[in-house]
């Protein structure tokens, strides 16, 4: 339970990618009629289960904790929405980022190299291997990333993605799937413990990859949302405000709903 709790106070996770056909994945029309939207959707450590979009105008996550929305126009924060209670909070862009990547140190490596990938639907793509030195002084795959490239995307939204992805923008395009083979952190008694040996890990795989015509909805903060206290309101409250109640409504419904899922 309270590791529940913490990844509620926390946010926001082996097949081929479906891409569609119809995509068009050069963006960044200042055109309102003509602009396009990147969207991925993808799965793994990073997000779990996601969609994700991308445009001139910011970054939107969607997954099962709600929704994070980054804007260029205010690039030191990232607001966080919580649909069910309809309120959301402006977290520091640099707080968001270290819970997003917090079970995981920095890529490290000596040396890229790069070839070019076809994806399923004939997309152009990069596959960037990443190399280091390993313990018994032989060059080692620490990873690999495949990438998208002449998007369009604004340096500020590919800044904040490789950001997200944990990627050094300047030796990467636009990361769409990446494979690191790392330590996982281990957290004990809230320290930061190198847990087990070094595995290979799917960070984000996309499922699919394509493009949407831009509504005014998909990346601008909801005007009927409330602006929640703290992280806490935003997800335990039913209105922004955390009260007492609201603890009490949420540790007492979560072993009924559990006991009336057993009992199915």
């Amino acid at each position: 339970m309270k590791r529940l709790v913490i990844t509620l106070l926390t946010t926001a996770a082996l097949v081929y990618p479906i891409l569609s056909t119809e995509s068009n994945l050069s963006i960044g029309a200042a055109d309102a009629a003509s602009e396009k939207v990147l969207s991925l959707t993808i799965e793994g450590d990073l997000l779990d289960s996601a969609e994700v979009l991308l445009s001139r105008r910011g970054l939107r996550i969607r997954n099962h904790l709600g929704m994070s929305c980054w804007f260029p126009e205010k690039p030191s924060i990232v607001y966080l929405l919580n649909p069910e209670n309809q309120t959301y909070f402006a977290q520091p862009a640099s707080e968001y980022i270290d819970d997003l990547r917090e079970d995981y140190r920095p890529l490290k490596y000596t040396r890229l190299s790069r070839r070019p990938k076809t994806l399923p639907d004939g997309t152009k793509a990069e596959m960037v291997t990443a190399f280091n030195i390993g313990p018994d002084k032989k060059e080692v795959i620490v990873a690999e990333v495949t990438c998208l490239k002449n998007t369009n995307l604004p340096p500020a939204v590919h800044h904040m993605w490789c950001a997200y992805m944990g990627l050094p923008e300047k030796d990467f395009a636009l990361p769409i799937g990446a494979f690191q083979n790392v330590v996982k952190i281990r957290h004990v008694r809230e320290a930061f413990n190198g847990g087990g040996k070094k595995r290979w890990r799917c960070v984000a795989l996309p499922r699919k990859v394509t493009t949407k015509t831009m509504d005014d909805k998909l990346l601008k903060l909801p005007t009927n949302y409330k602006e929640a206290k703290d992280k806490a309101s935003l997800y335990l409250s039913t209105d922004g405000n955390l009260q007492e109640k609201d603890l009490e409504d949420f540790f007492i419904s979560t072993p009924r709903k559990k006991k009336e899922a057993s009992t199915r």
